[in-house]
């Protein structure tokens, strides 16, 4: 192949992405413009205008693909500026069907999770359904969905310790109904539960089991201790807060649904199943702390004014 083959193959790569009535003469102008260009890169390189330099010039230009683009905005199922919206719904979505399809008493982890693949799957579909129609209709009418001015949520990363304590004292009654539920559950049930029917299973107690949720717990309660210490919360300490109660949803999720937790059977068809709940609903809350800090933003200070004279003056 010669540089005009090169470039030939290109033109065609571009045009045949375009509107048939806009092949020709964009495939006409795209050509001319292309081996204008070799000839001035030869010139100025003082190389010969081959196929090797056609090839460097045209990978520096950008794939078929995308200049194909620069003369016709092709449809696109899900539009760019909708990607981020699609990839929280998707995610959202999906995660909480998961946790409405676990494993109940009647079932097998294989069929819970086919029920569950099935619901994520049919979700996802309807999503693309969704954003694709959403497409098609701002493709043909651009003013729809028009943008609405909204407030604004002002986000304090203060920490005072007013809320340090209020969490503290959360965390700690939840350590103690996980670590000592006999006494706690005998006096809130009258009764119905005696201790010998809360005693912990062998398997339980094992160190990747109960103490290990154990340190999560701790590590939140120290967390917010800190940064109630240091009256406010920065970047890494609100990340490590979502992986904190993310890693306390799953431990408690793994409980629910791995071996027995306390010897008892009817003990644990009772209660495991709240496990199950409070595991969802911390998955929810993680979900939630984690959009707010991936869709965050810090707009830069504004500067202040100071009369004529001041730094915003010209």
């Amino acid at each position: 192949m010669d540089a005009n083959d090169v470039i030939d193959s290109y033109v065609h790569d571009v045009a045949r992405r375009l509107p048939g009535a806009k092949r020709d003469d964009v495939a006409f102008e795209l050509r001319a413009l292309l081996r204008e260009d070799l000839r001035s890169r030869a010139a100025s390189t003082g190389r010969p205008a081959d196929a090797e330099l056609a090839t460097e010039m045209l990978r520096a230009f950008g794939r078929p693909g995308d200049t194909a683009g620069r003369y016709h905005r092709p449809f696109t199922l899900i539009a760019p500026g909708d990607t981020w919206s699609f990839i929280v719904a998707a995610l959202a979505g999906g995660s909480v069907l998961s946790l409405l399809f676990y494993p109940t008493a009647e079932q097998t982890f294989p069929e819970a999770g086919t029920r569950s693949s099935v619901a994520v799957l049919a979700w996802f579909g309807l999503l693309l359904v969704g954003f694709t129609t959403r497409s098609v209709i701002l493709r043909y009418r651009p003013d729809a969905f028009a943008w609405k001015p909204r407030p604004v949520r002002a986000r304090s990363d203060r920490a005072g310790w007013p809320g340090a304590v209020a969490y503290t004292v959360f965390w700690l009654v939840f350590l103690l109904c996980y670590l000592v539920p006999q006494p706690l559950l005998t006096a809130l049930t009258f009764g119905r539960f005696r201790a010998e029917e809360l005693e912990f299973s062998g398997s339980f107690l094992s160190w990747l089991r109960i103490p290990w949720l154990a340190v999560m717990v701790v590590l939140l309660i120290a967390l917010h201790l800190w940064v109630a210490h240091e009256g406010h919360w920065r970047r890494l300490t609100r990340w490590a807060r979502i992986v904190l109660i993310l890693e306390v949803a799953i431990q408690l999720g793994w409980h629910s649904r791995y071996g027995d937790v306390f010897q008892v059977h009817e003990t644990n068809r009772l209660l495991l199943p709240w496990f199950a709940i409070v595991s969802a609903v911390l998955v929810i809350w993680t979900g939630v702390l984690a959009y707010r800090e991936l869709s965050r933003v810090d707009p830069a200070p504004r500067l202040v004014a100071h009369g004529p004279s001041g730094p915003n003056t010209p």
